[in-house]
């Protein structure tokens, strides 16, 4: 049973946690390498969340587990007045558990301080789950790239460029 969601700002020794969910979430070839590229912009950073959660063999009334499970992360930057999400994904055994909501309101907060007035970022038309919690959350889409995505078996997908005003949603 989750029991807390912890959300910070990833350090350098995170990369590894950071890249396995990667290539849970999106794709196993060289996690690492496609982690480290997004983290090379000028603006870059990570947010990593863990999960703590109860023990199931402990018992319902006993301690909770010290070691919080790694859970998801985001990878995005700030420049100028704009953020930009990468990348956001989510262990599979922690979706729909508010892991990704929790990330996306803490970078609303981040950019906000940062004096960014929008977040933009691109979701694949075949994933209904994500484009439906960005609708959600406020992001509106923006505009369509056309073949952006290329799964595995090589077909390529359009992606929604989708946009979220901080400014008016009061966080800046």
């Amino acid at each position: 049973m989750v029991t807390k969601i912890d959300i910070r700002l990833a350090i350098h020794t995170d990369i590894d946690t950071i890249s396995a969910l990667y290539g849970e979430a999106f794709n196993p070839m060289q996690p690492r390498m496609s982690v480290e590229q997004y983290l090379t912009p000028p603006g870059a950073f990570a947010l990593i969340a863990h999960i703590e959660m109860d023990d199931p063999h402990i018992g319902i009334d006993g301690p909770k587990n010290p070691d919080p499970t790694p859970a998801g992360f985001l990878v995005g930057r700030v420049v100028l007045d704009e953020s930009e999400i990468f990348s956001i994904g989510v262990a599979h055994e922690f979706l729909r558990r508010g892991v990704g909501r929790a990330l996306l309101e803490t970078l609303f907060a981040l950019a906000a301080t940062r004096e960014a007035k929008s977040v933009f970022l691109e979701v694949a038309v075949d994933n209904p789950g994500a484009t439906a919690l960005y609708r959600r959350l406020g992001f509106d889409v923006a505009g369509r790239r056309k073949n952006y995505y290329q799964d595995p078996s090589g077909n390529r997908m359009d992606a929604l460029i989708m946009k979220y005003d901080l400014k008016n949603k009061n966080l800046t």
